[in-house]
């Protein structure tokens, strides 16, 4: 038996404080204040050797979010392997203006008496779409999850299962919009909202990002080409098609992207549409992480 005070001295020149606090709270099932509250208490020789086998994962830079199997996004807990990229802080960027964007009564279906659609591409574990999900309650709200990964969306379906969203998200899978194609989930009547947070790092930045980054998360969850904009590209491509054919409302988009690209990407709007309304939105660390086009 050793106490976590103990334990706390014997690792803490190997592994971060916190890493270390959050594989001691998974192992004993209490919460991470509970560790720091309670130095005296003990664990039995399974839970430690249990604590070896995470603590040396760890070290060998695998992300404490796949060896806790979870993360933390929005106030909700999800599901997370090897197969989905980690939710990122700077996402919840796109939420609070999504959200925000409801706020607006030209908008919010329970007020303009236009149904909408969501539609989150590229959705990853679930984390963008269950979280809107679990926080817009019309029902004349779909919300549409589609991943060309069948293994990323079995993640996100159990996502949104355990956030009790599994009977309001639809999940199909392919490319980008190209279930479209084949399934009639656009209609006149909808006010269309797409999301995206694709794949945008350039080989160049990729290169540079940290070692459990490119050893361990989804390489094709991260990289789009030469200079990161492969996927979006394509996106606004199939975004174009979709909005001269429909007759809807309105078709706002909120992209995730990395800082750099504001200019490039910025071009390539103006050349899909012309006659868009932009808007370049920071997130908290100051740099230029969200992108929303108004058609």
């Amino acid at each position: 038996m050793k106490t976590l005070a103990e334990i706390r001295q014997k690792y803490q020149k190997k592994l971060d404080f916190l890493d270390l606090e959050l594989l001691i709270a998974h192992i004993i099932k209490k919460p991470r204040e509970f560790v720091l509250a309670h130095p005296e208490y003990e664990l039995d020789k399974f839970k430690i050797e249990n604590l070896k086998l995470k603590i040396a994962r760890r070290a060998k830079h695998e992300p404490i979010a796949y060896i806790l199997g979870h993360k933390e996004f929005f106030g909700l807990e999800f599901r997370v392997d090897e197969n989905t990229l980690i939710p990122r802080p700077e996402t919840e960027l796109l939420i609070e203006e999504v959200l925000q964007e409801f706020q607006d009564t030209r908008y919010n279906p329970e007020y303009s008496g236009q149904n909408t659609k969501i539609i989150d591409v590229g959705t990853g574990s679930g984390n963008i779409i269950v979280s809107l999900a679990k926080n817009l309650e019309s029902k004349k709200i779909k919300f549409v999850g589609i991943d060309i990964s069948e293994k990323a969306l079995r993640i996100a379906k159990q996502n949104a299962k355990k956030n009790k969203v599994d009977k309001k998200i639809k999940f199909l899978k392919g490319s980008l919009l190209e279930p479209f194609k084949k399934y009639s989930l656009l209609t006149t009547h909808y006010s269309l909202l797409i999301l995206a947070n694709l794949p945008y790092l350039s080989k160049k930045i990729y290169s540079s990002t940290p070692v459990d980054v490119k050893k361990y998360e989804p390489k094709s969850a991260l990289i789009s080409g030469t200079d990161g904009l492969n996927h979006y590209k394509k996106l606004f491509k199939q975004i174009k098609k979709i909005y001269v054919s429909c007759f809807m409302l309105n078709v706002t988009c909120f992209v995730e992207i990395s800082p750099e690209q504001k200019p490039r990407i910025q071009k390539l709007i103006k050349i899909q549409f012309p006659e868009a309304k932009i808007e370049f939105k920071k997130d908290l660390a100051g740099k230029w992480r969200l992108l929303v086009i108004k058609l």
